[in-house]
């Protein structure tokens, strides 16, 4: 059982990521949504309805429809985006930045306009940890909306380090965490599969996510940078 959901799971990670940050394992601690994202996954297709291809104006209103539920009080202090610049970078400059670095990108599918695998973190201004599979999302002005990474670890230390890294670099360079779930300890972690530990933080301009999961045969560290629109 914990096999074929793994399995699943990062199916649908791969094909959803872009948005709601690993599909089902970012709308949970107790796995019932969960669940439910996996019973939809069955009968076809990504389980929150992004899998078909949207135009640049659609995803700017994606964008603020997500900025409507997801919106913190204050500014954040800056916008890291592993360092890419939100509403600035354009679709030209992250093809052209990393192929310097010996990364090709291809056109995305579904929510995702690029796709970049197996980037390493030394191609990422102040990244820690294993290489990461991005996507990225552009607007009208082929300016960027957003970006969400992945990256994965058979040791349950390497994800715990990046991500208490990854938590550390926005609390000191947006402000202060929005809420928090779960031991990102990377005992707590490999207690059984599902095991996660999470950190939020929502501004007024700004949303970023990241997440530990323990996948059953390897471990997931999930992030998400977005701008949030006025």
């Amino acid at each position: 059982m914990k096999r074929a959901l793994a399995r699943v799971l990062t199916i649908c990670a791969a094909s959803c990521a872009l948005a709601v940050g690993v599909v089902g394992l970012a709308h949970t601690s107790a796995g019932r949504p969960l669940f439910g994202a996996i019973l939809r996954v069955a009968h076809g297709g990504c389980p929150f309805g992004y899998d078909r291809a949207l135009s640049p104006a659609e995803r700017e209103r994606a964008q603020l429809n997500f900025a409507i539920t997801h919106r913190g009080e204050r500014r954040a202090r800056s916008r890291p985006a592993l360092g890419f610049q939100l509403d600035r970078t354009t679709r030209d400059e992250v093809v052209a930045r990393l192929a310097a670095r010996g990364v090709a990108c291809k056109s995305g599918t579904g929510m995702s306009d690029l796709t970049c695998d197996s980037v390493p973190s030394q191609a990422l201004p102040n990244a820690t940890g294993p290489a990461r599979n991005l996507w990225f999302t552009f607007g009208v002005r082929q300016e960027l909306l957003s970006v969400v990474a992945l990256s994965r670890a058979n040791e349950a230390d390497i994800i715990s380090e990046t991500f208490i890294a990854t938590r550390g670099a926005l609390d000191d360079q947006a402000g202060a965490v929005t809420k928090t779930e779960g031991n990102s300890d990377p005992r707590a972690l490999t207690q059984g599969a599902l095991r996660q530990a999470s950190a939020e933080f929502r501004f007024r301009d700004y949303y970023a996510l990241t997440r530990a999961t323990n996948l059953g045969q390897s471990f997931v560290l999930t992030e998400e940078y977005r701008s949030l629109p006025n």
